[in-house]
Protein backbone atom coordinates (compact mmCIF):
# COMPACT_ATOMS: atom_id res chain seq x y z
CA UNK A 1 0.00 0.00 0.00
CA UNK A 2 3.11 2.41 0.80
CA UNK A 3 4.84 1.69 -2.22
CA UNK A 4 1.45 2.29 -4.33
CA UNK A 5 0.99 5.31 -2.49
CA UNK A 6 4.82 6.56 -3.24
CA UNK A 7 4.36 5.81 -7.18
CA UNK A 8 1.18 7.79 -7.17
CA UNK A 9 2.90 10.55 -5.72
CA UNK A 10 5.98 10.13 -8.15
CA UNK A 11 3.44 10.66 -11.00
CA UNK A 12 1.39 13.44 -10.21
CA UNK A 13 4.95 14.99 -9.31
CA UNK A 14 5.90 14.27 -12.80
CA UNK A 15 2.50 15.56 -14.29
CA UNK A 16 2.37 18.77 -12.26
CA UNK A 17 6.04 19.08 -13.27
CA UNK A 18 5.38 19.17 -17.28
CA UNK A 19 2.33 20.90 -17.04
CA UNK A 20 3.81 24.63 -16.55
CA UNK A 21 6.71 23.72 -19.39
CA UNK A 22 3.66 23.11 -22.05
CA UNK A 23 1.56 26.48 -20.86
CA UNK A 24 4.54 28.19 -21.47
CA UNK A 25 5.72 26.90 -24.81
CA UNK A 26 2.02 27.64 -25.80
CA UNK A 27 1.94 30.99 -24.74
CA UNK A 28 5.02 31.85 -26.06
CA UNK A 29 3.96 30.57 -29.83
CA UNK A 30 0.79 32.58 -29.49
CA UNK A 31 3.05 35.86 -28.47
CA UNK A 32 5.02 34.69 -31.78
CA UNK A 33 2.27 34.34 -33.97
CA UNK A 34 0.99 37.60 -32.52
CA UNK A 35 4.18 39.40 -32.93
CA UNK A 36 4.22 38.30 -36.32
CA UNK A 37 0.58 39.49 -36.98
CA UNK A 38 1.66 42.97 -35.75
CA UNK A 39 4.78 43.51 -38.01
CA UNK A 40 3.22 42.30 -40.85
CA UNK A 41 0.16 45.33 -40.00
CA UNK A 42 3.47 47.51 -39.64
CA UNK A 43 4.74 46.80 -43.02
CA UNK A 44 1.81 46.76 -44.45
CA UNK A 45 0.92 50.39 -43.10
CA UNK A 46 3.81 51.58 -43.87
CA UNK A 47 4.11 50.39 -47.89
CA UNK A 48 0.23 51.88 -48.14
CA UNK A 49 1.97 54.99 -46.56
CA UNK A 50 4.73 55.08 -49.32
CA UNK A 51 2.64 54.40 -52.36
CA UNK A 52 0.02 57.51 -50.83
CA UNK A 53 3.87 59.46 -50.50
CA UNK A 54 4.37 58.89 -53.75
CA UNK A 55 0.96 59.17 -56.01
CA UNK A 56 1.14 62.46 -53.73
CA UNK A 57 5.18 63.74 -55.19
CA UNK A 58 3.60 62.63 -58.74
CA UNK A 59 0.21 64.89 -58.37
CA UNK A 60 2.44 67.70 -57.42
CA UNK A 61 4.92 67.29 -60.03
CA UNK A 62 2.07 67.13 -63.01
CA UNK A 63 0.53 70.41 -60.97
CA UNK A 64 4.08 72.10 -60.93
CA UNK A 65 5.56 71.21 -64.03
CA UNK A 66 3.53 73.15 -66.23
CA UNK A 67 3.74 76.27 -64.77
CA UNK A 68 7.67 76.39 -64.41
CA UNK A 69 7.43 75.75 -67.97
CA UNK A 70 5.34 78.59 -68.20
CA UNK A 71 7.12 80.57 -65.89
CA UNK A 72 10.34 79.63 -67.65
CA UNK A 73 8.87 80.56 -71.26
CA UNK A 74 9.85 84.25 -71.03
CA UNK A 75 13.36 83.26 -69.80
CA UNK A 76 13.79 81.14 -72.59
CA UNK A 77 12.84 83.65 -75.36
CA UNK A 78 14.70 86.08 -73.27
CA UNK A 79 17.86 83.41 -73.52
CA UNK A 80 16.70 83.09 -77.50
CA UNK A 81 16.82 86.66 -78.81
CA UNK A 82 19.85 87.49 -77.09
CA UNK A 83 18.26 90.20 -74.97
CA UNK A 84 19.35 92.09 -72.04
CA UNK A 85 16.99 92.62 -68.91
CA UNK A 86 16.17 95.75 -69.67
CA UNK A 87 15.30 95.47 -73.65
CA UNK A 88 13.09 92.38 -72.85
CA UNK A 89 10.39 94.74 -70.87
CA UNK A 90 9.64 96.57 -73.98
CA UNK A 91 9.93 93.24 -76.06
CA UNK A 92 7.68 90.98 -73.73
CA UNK A 93 4.11 92.82 -73.99
CA UNK A 94 4.59 93.69 -77.44
CA UNK A 95 5.28 90.12 -78.38
CA UNK A 96 2.16 88.81 -75.94
CA UNK A 97 0.30 90.61 -78.36
CA UNK A 98 1.41 89.46 -81.60
CA UNK A 99 1.00 85.64 -79.94
CA UNK A 100 -2.55 86.37 -79.10
CA UNK A 101 -3.41 87.96 -82.59
CA UNK A 102 -1.17 85.46 -85.03
CA UNK A 103 -3.77 82.85 -85.61
CA UNK A 104 -6.64 83.09 -87.57
CA UNK A 105 -10.05 82.24 -85.93
CA UNK A 106 -11.12 79.26 -86.89
CA UNK A 107 -12.60 75.85 -86.16
CA UNK A 108 -11.61 72.68 -87.69
CA UNK A 109 -11.94 69.25 -86.90
CA UNK A 110 -10.83 66.81 -84.82
CA UNK A 111 -10.94 62.74 -85.43
CA UNK A 112 -11.13 60.03 -82.66
CA UNK A 113 -10.72 56.40 -83.21
CA UNK A 114 -11.61 54.45 -79.68
CA UNK A 115 -10.74 50.52 -79.73
CA UNK A 116 -13.42 48.35 -77.77
CA UNK A 117 -10.23 48.39 -74.68
CA UNK A 118 -11.11 51.00 -73.77
CA UNK A 119 -7.33 52.87 -76.13
CA UNK A 120 -8.09 56.41 -77.92
CA UNK A 121 -6.20 58.49 -79.91
CA UNK A 122 -7.23 62.22 -81.05
CA UNK A 123 -5.73 64.33 -83.62
CA UNK A 124 -6.84 68.11 -83.84
CA UNK A 125 -6.28 70.22 -86.30
CA UNK A 126 -6.12 73.91 -86.09
CA UNK A 127 -5.20 76.37 -88.78
CA UNK A 128 -1.64 78.84 -89.06
CA UNK A 129 -1.47 82.25 -89.72
CA UNK A 130 -0.73 81.16 -93.29
CA UNK A 131 -3.47 79.46 -93.76
CA UNK A 132 -1.49 75.99 -93.19
CA UNK A 133 -2.83 73.21 -91.04
CA UNK A 134 -0.92 71.71 -87.67
CA UNK A 135 -1.80 68.97 -86.03
CA UNK A 136 -2.56 67.90 -82.31
CA UNK A 137 -2.38 64.36 -81.36
CA UNK A 138 -3.09 62.09 -78.05
CA UNK A 139 -4.12 58.89 -77.53
CA UNK A 140 -4.36 56.62 -74.05
CA UNK A 141 -6.66 54.80 -72.32
CA UNK A 142 -10.40 55.56 -71.01
CA UNK A 143 -10.81 54.89 -67.44
CA UNK A 144 -14.36 55.05 -67.63
CA UNK A 145 -16.40 52.14 -68.39
CA UNK A 146 -19.39 53.93 -70.34
CA UNK A 147 -20.40 52.62 -73.86
CA UNK A 148 -19.96 54.40 -76.81
CA UNK A 149 -23.28 55.78 -78.29
CA UNK A 150 -23.52 55.20 -82.23
CA UNK A 151 -25.96 57.99 -82.68
CA UNK A 152 -25.40 61.82 -81.39
CA UNK A 153 -28.10 63.58 -80.51
CA UNK A 154 -29.12 66.55 -83.20
CA UNK A 155 -29.61 69.29 -80.03
CA UNK A 156 -26.03 68.62 -78.59
CA UNK A 157 -23.79 71.02 -79.83
CA UNK A 158 -20.85 69.45 -81.85
CA UNK A 159 -18.19 68.64 -80.05
CA UNK A 160 -19.85 67.85 -76.74
CA UNK A 161 -21.44 64.70 -77.76
CA UNK A 162 -20.26 61.34 -76.06
CA UNK A 163 -18.59 63.61 -73.10
CA UNK A 164 -15.43 62.21 -71.85
CA UNK A 165 -12.94 65.58 -71.44
CA UNK A 166 -9.46 65.19 -71.39
CA UNK A 167 -6.39 67.86 -71.55
CA UNK A 168 -3.19 66.50 -73.20
CA UNK A 169 0.02 68.10 -72.68
CA UNK A 170 3.09 68.10 -75.59
CA UNK A 171 4.92 69.48 -77.49
CA UNK A 172 4.85 72.85 -75.37
CA UNK A 173 0.84 73.41 -75.62
CA UNK A 174 -2.30 71.83 -73.92
CA UNK A 175 -5.06 70.08 -76.31
CA UNK A 176 -8.34 69.57 -74.74
CA UNK A 177 -10.67 66.88 -76.45
CA UNK A 178 -13.81 65.33 -76.35
CA UNK A 179 -13.79 61.71 -76.67
CA UNK A 180 -15.48 59.73 -77.50
CA UNK A 181 -18.05 61.99 -79.92
CA UNK A 182 -20.44 60.21 -82.15
CA UNK A 183 -19.34 57.19 -83.98
CA UNK A 184 -19.17 57.59 -87.63
CA UNK A 185 -17.61 54.16 -88.98
CA UNK A 186 -16.59 50.99 -87.57
CA UNK A 187 -13.83 49.42 -88.76
CA UNK A 188 -13.46 45.68 -86.91
CA UNK A 189 -13.78 46.67 -82.99
CA UNK A 190 -12.70 49.96 -83.51
CA UNK A 191 -15.04 53.09 -83.42
CA UNK A 192 -14.21 55.75 -85.54
CA UNK A 193 -15.27 59.68 -85.71
CA UNK A 194 -14.67 63.53 -86.05
CA UNK A 195 -15.75 66.36 -84.20
CA UNK A 196 -15.41 70.37 -84.77
CA UNK A 197 -13.26 72.02 -82.23
CA UNK A 198 -14.97 74.40 -81.44
CA UNK A 199 -13.17 77.37 -79.73
CA UNK A 200 -15.54 76.96 -76.18
CA UNK A 201 -13.79 73.31 -76.16
CA UNK A 202 -10.55 74.77 -75.49
CA UNK A 203 -12.09 77.42 -72.89
CA UNK A 204 -14.98 78.95 -71.19
CA UNK A 205 -17.39 81.15 -73.32
CA UNK A 206 -16.99 84.36 -71.56
CA UNK A 207 -13.27 84.78 -72.29
CA UNK A 208 -13.66 83.74 -76.37
CA UNK A 209 -12.57 86.73 -78.27
CA UNK A 210 -14.75 88.74 -80.91
CA UNK A 211 -13.10 86.25 -83.46
CA UNK A 212 -14.16 82.84 -81.83
CA UNK A 213 -17.50 84.59 -81.25
CA UNK A 214 -18.40 84.62 -85.04
CA UNK A 215 -16.95 81.65 -85.38
CA UNK A 216 -19.32 79.58 -82.96
CA UNK A 217 -22.71 81.65 -84.53
CA UNK A 218 -21.60 80.76 -87.82
CA UNK A 219 -21.18 77.03 -87.03
CA UNK A 220 -23.85 77.61 -85.18
CA UNK A 221 -26.07 78.76 -87.64
CA UNK A 222 -25.03 75.95 -89.96
CA UNK A 223 -25.79 73.33 -87.71
CA UNK A 224 -29.54 74.10 -87.23
CA UNK A 225 -32.12 71.59 -89.03
CA UNK A 226 -33.06 74.15 -92.10
CA UNK A 227 -30.22 76.90 -92.29
CA UNK A 228 -30.95 80.01 -93.48
CA UNK A 229 -28.80 81.66 -96.22
CA UNK A 230 -29.36 84.83 -95.29
CA UNK A 231 -28.41 84.21 -91.79
CA UNK A 232 -25.39 82.20 -92.77
CA UNK A 233 -24.29 84.86 -95.42
CA UNK A 234 -24.70 87.39 -92.47
CA UNK A 235 -22.64 85.40 -90.30
CA UNK A 236 -19.65 84.84 -92.73
CA UNK A 237 -19.36 88.63 -93.17
CA UNK A 238 -18.82 89.08 -89.53
CA UNK A 239 -16.52 86.31 -89.75
CA UNK A 240 -14.26 88.19 -92.58
CA UNK A 241 -15.29 90.97 -90.44
CA UNK A 242 -13.29 89.62 -87.27
CA UNK A 243 -10.27 88.02 -89.04
CA UNK A 244 -9.71 91.58 -91.37
CA UNK A 245 -9.73 93.40 -87.92
CA UNK A 246 -7.35 90.75 -86.07
CA UNK A 247 -5.00 90.89 -89.65
CA UNK A 248 -5.07 94.98 -88.96
CA UNK A 249 -4.12 94.61 -85.12
CA UNK A 250 -1.43 92.19 -85.79
CA UNK A 251 -0.06 94.26 -88.63
CA UNK A 252 0.60 96.95 -86.21
CA UNK A 253 1.60 94.73 -83.50
CA UNK A 254 4.08 94.01 -85.64
CA UNK A 255 5.29 97.40 -86.66
CA UNK A 256 5.54 98.61 -82.47
CA UNK A 257 7.66 95.33 -82.23
CA UNK A 258 10.29 96.04 -85.47
CA UNK A 259 10.99 99.69 -84.25
CA UNK A 260 12.74 98.41 -80.35
CA UNK A 261 14.43 95.31 -81.46
CA UNK A 262 17.95 94.95 -83.08
CA UNK A 263 18.88 93.55 -86.33
CA UNK A 264 19.55 90.13 -85.00
CA UNK A 265 16.93 90.25 -83.22
CA UNK A 266 14.46 90.65 -86.14
CA UNK A 267 15.95 87.86 -87.82
CA UNK A 268 15.20 85.45 -84.91
CA UNK A 269 11.39 86.70 -84.72
CA UNK A 270 11.38 86.65 -88.42
CA UNK A 271 12.79 82.80 -88.35
CA UNK A 272 9.83 82.25 -85.55
CA UNK A 273 7.06 83.48 -87.03
CA UNK A 274 6.57 86.67 -85.35
CA UNK A 275 7.53 88.86 -87.47
CA UNK A 276 7.27 88.80 -91.41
Amino acid sequence: MRRTTVLLGLILGVLLSTLPGRSLAQTRGLQSHAEFKRRLEEQQRQLKQKEEEFQRRVQEQQSTIPKLRDQYSDEAYQEALGATAEQWKAIQSKLGRIKSLKDVPCIDISTYAVGASGGYQVGGFTKTSDGGRSTANASGSLSATRGVNSTSDSSTRSGTAGGYGRSFAGGGSTVKVQTPGPVRKQVGDVNLGWQWQRPSLRKSPDKLDEGEQACERLLDALETDKPNPEQIRQQVEALRKARQQRQAELGQARRQLREIVTPEQEAKLILMGYLE
